[in-house]
């Protein structure tokens, strides 16, 4: 008869898995600690740590935000804002001293940083027409810096990877943006397009070590030129189309590695598709039927600062159908409905994350 043992508790060297197949071979896991277990007498030696690291973080972010919007003529508008963010992170090395991989560092040294920035916002509105809006405006943009685990860096440089330390800073990017949004035939169709140009100083990328079973952010500068143009209609009053088209052009301008520079800047997709179309059935005491389709295209995305890989473009389909009521609604749905295997997300080193398959289910609602 198959043999079956608990789950492993603190204290029980080994642990053996529910086995339902009494001629299969055993299969042993070891028990995971909150502290490095080494026992170098254990004859399978399965559960003494090679590698070890731990770190416990306080975080405290706060922010302060206004906006003022002026109208200089009814066809002139001028909207102002700002806001300031400030972080202030410490990270305790808890890893014991034998365990950190960078000789220098300490166990249970206190580290702390402070990332802050003002974000300014300003735009121009001008609407010649009541269907017709011209824009354009510049804007800052600020993401907080912080600590990978402590001691990363120094075996990052003894694997060549470069820009990647125990501190990443914070990232700050510059966009100019113009535009123009606009409605015709009665409302019945909408079209919006803008350009912009964003400066990213520090923008993060991924790094995944297998030396030391961590993911880790490293800093770089890029450049991304693009374009969005969005297009929504409405053939019927039950029937609602739309479709969306994006085009980035990336480019690295620094690195602490000079060979990456004027590559594809890595997590961004050169284009982005984005189709549906919903049509909603009116029937007795309102009640109404509904069905959506969307569709997803995904252009190709490089995943490291190298270029080395990158993922092929990727088409998605979601469907959606339900009845709804004034209090209540069934709808039941399905995501990645062709079931399409990629992978969702990617790391330099090693490390990859597979995107779900497909999904279905029945979402329940009531309005009180």
């Amino acid at each position: 008869m198959p043999s079956s043992f608990k789950r492993p508790v603190a204290g029980q060297p080994l642990a053996q898995v529910d086995n339902p197949d009494p001629f299969a071979v055993p299969v042993w896991r070891s028990p995971v600690y909150q502290t490095p277990l080494v026992d170098p007498s254990n004859p399978i030696a399965t559960n003494t740590n090679v590698t070890f690291l731990a770190d416990s973080q306080n975080n405290n972010a706060w922010a302060e935000f206004a906006d003022a919007t002026y109208e200089f003529t009814p066809q002139w508008e001028l909207d102002a804002a700002i806001r300031y963010d400030r972080d202030e992170r410490q990270n305790t090395t808890d890893t014991p001293q034998n365990f950190l991989p960078d000789p220098t560092a300490v166990s249970g040294e206190v580290r702390n940083a402070t990332f802050d920035a003002a974000e300014p916002k300003a735009t121009l509105r001008y609407k010649p027409i009541d269907d017709l809006t011209l824009y354009g405006g510049w804007s800052r943009g600020f993401r907080s810096g912080g600590f990978n685990q402590t001691g990363v860096g120094a075996v990052a440089a003894t694997e060549g990877q470069k820009g990647v330390h125990d501190l990443f800073q914070a990232e700050i990017d510059d966009t100019s943006e113009v535009g123009v949004k606009s409605e015709f035939l009665d409302h019945r169709l909408r079209a919006n397009l803008s350009l912009y140009d964003t400066q990213s100083h520090n923008g993060y990328f991924f790094f995944y070590d297998s030396v030391t079973s961590t993911q880790n952010l490293g800093n770089l500068d890029a450049r991304y030129k693009g374009a969005e143009l969005e297009l929504t209609a409405k053939p019927t009053d039950r029937l609602d189309l739309y479709a969306s088209y994006g085009l980035t052009d990336s480019r690295i301008t620094k690195m602490e590695d000079p060979t990456v520079i004027g590559n594809q800047a890595p997590l961004v997709s050169r284009n982005t598709v984005n189709a549906g179309a919903q049509y909603r059935q009116p029937f007795r005491d309102g009640l109404s039927g509904i069905v959506r389709l969307d569709y997803q295209e995904i252009g190709r995305t490089y995943w490291d600062p190298y270029n080395v890989t990158s993922r092929n473009p990727v088409s998605l389909v979601d469907v959606r159908a339900g009845l709804e009521a004034d209090k209540w609604s069934v709808t039941a749905w399905s995501k990645n409905l062709t079931i399409k295997i990629y992978n969702e997300e990617f790391s330099p080193g090693g490390f990859l994350w597979r995107a779900l398959p497909r999904r279905y289910g029945v979402d329940v609602g009531y309005h009180f």
